[in-house]
């Protein structure tokens, strides 16, 4: 049996389950990826393709051409604006005509989505119907979005798909867009200030923020159980232990937030 499965496609994304995850900070959830379809992820973000599957995430970073970054690389300090020149020169050989400064997501392009990627690009993953993948995910413990954002995917889609499970964590950048509000029911609200926090309690969800080192939890909020330097401890409570961050499914009523790492 395949270690994976594509649970929904269309003409620019697919998107596809995984099982046996190694990842310590999720633990073995199930993860699902939504993928551009038409360049790997790691040249879809200097294209600025990854737009498609993530939306105007601020995280993002922004797409400069050459000419544009080599203006931008003068106001760097010496070591960073060799970095950037020697990463466009990198990309000016691979045929690109574009870079992609100032990013900031934590998922590593050019690793487990790329790996995703080529498995898919070889006919890796079979394709089945949303009530087939349902059987698949039944009493598992799935994580939405584990790159690109799940409102990319149908909510008719999820909502078929996660009916059996034991559970699902996910967060959205979008949720600002009241296009996408019925995603609240699986997904955090990813926030990065107490006003957008508050912002987005307001539209129904819960919250995901990142906040600096300085920072105080709100009323609210709880820590997340992951963050072990705000816990004091060296254990790490992994996702799939701990399952807070599943939108307005959860038991849990608070929001949740974590130390800036």
């Amino acid at each position: 049996m395949s270690n994976g499965f594509i649970f929904n496609e269309t003409s620019d994304i697919v998107s596809i389950a995984t099982f046996n995850s190694s990842n310590p900070k999720t633990g073995d959830e199930v993860q699902t990826w939504i993928i551009y379809k038409h360049e790997p992820p790691h040249v879809a973000i200097d294209t600025g393709k990854d737009s498609i599957i993530c939306g105007d995430c601020k995280h993002r970073g922004k797409v400069l051409s050459f000419k544009d970054a080599l203006k931008y690389a003068n106001i760097l300090s010496n070591v960073k604006k060799k970095a950037l020149l020697k990463r466009i020169d990198t990309k000016r050989e691979k045929g690109l005509n574009s870079i992609n400064v100032d990013r900031r997501c934590y998922v590593t392009t050019w690793q487990a989505p790329l790996s995703i990627y080529k498995a898919w690009k070889k006919g890796n993953y079979p394709t089945l119907t949303p009530k087939q993948a349902q059987k698949r995910l039944a009493y598992k413990k799935v994580r939405l979005g584990s790159y690109g954002d799940p409102v990319h995917v149908p909510l008719e889609v999820w909502n078929t798909i996660l009916k059996f499970t034991l559970g699902t964590t996910g967060y959205t950048h979008q949720w600002k867009n009241l296009e996408y509000i019925g995603y609240s029911k699986y997904l955090m609200a990813s926030v990065d200030t107490s006003e957008e926090m508050f912002q987005a309690n307001v539209l129904g969800y819960r919250t995901f923020r990142v906040r600096k080192k300085n920072e105080e939890v709100q009323p609210n909020e709880v820590g997340c159980l992951s963050d072990r330097n705000a816990r004091g401890t060296k254990k790490l409570v992994p996702c799939v232990d701990c399952m807070m961050c599943s939108g307005l499914t959860s038991k849990v009523t608070k929001d949740i937030s974590i130390i800036q790492h």
